[in-house]
């Protein structure tokens, strides 16, 4: 049987607070990124502002597309780059399909990757 770990994931206005106010950002349309480089695992946040979009309905689609898409490449983002706290703010005013929002991710997970590189031990070879 095949048993699938939810990725960490941002829970609670402390961790959000943190990432907004001591992090860095890029914009990478159709995101926002927020980022607090770290030690720990990579953990990540979705947001929908309820200012873009009214209605509840449509922000729960934007977020389960944001997160099936990221769930899809996650084993990317977890190879690419280092750890730390991640917030994917959606920061269009239209519904997005899922291809795009899925370009759009890997888009901002290159882009991050080259901001916070892996720091990866010396290997032997390297001494």
């Amino acid at each position: 049987m095949l048993v699938r770990s939810m990725p960490p994931r941002l829970r609670g206005f402390g961790s959000f607070d943190r990432v907004f106010e001591q992090g860095s950002h890029f914009f990478e349309f159709p995101f926002q990124v927020r980022y607090l480089p770290g030690s720990q695992p990579l953990n990540i946040g979705f947001s929908v502002p309820k200012r873009r979009f009214k209605k509840a309905v449509d922000r729960n689609l934007l977020r389960r597309r944001m997160r099936e898409a990221y769930r899809l490449h996650r084993m990317t983002w977890e190879t690419q780059g280092s750890g730390g706290s991640l917030v994917l703010v959606y920061s269009t005013n239209e519904i997005l399909d899922y291809d795009r929002i899925s370009a759009g991710l890997i888009k901002a997970m290159q882009r991050w990757a080259r901001q916070n590189p892996l720091t990866k031990p010396p290997s032997v070879q390297d001494l």
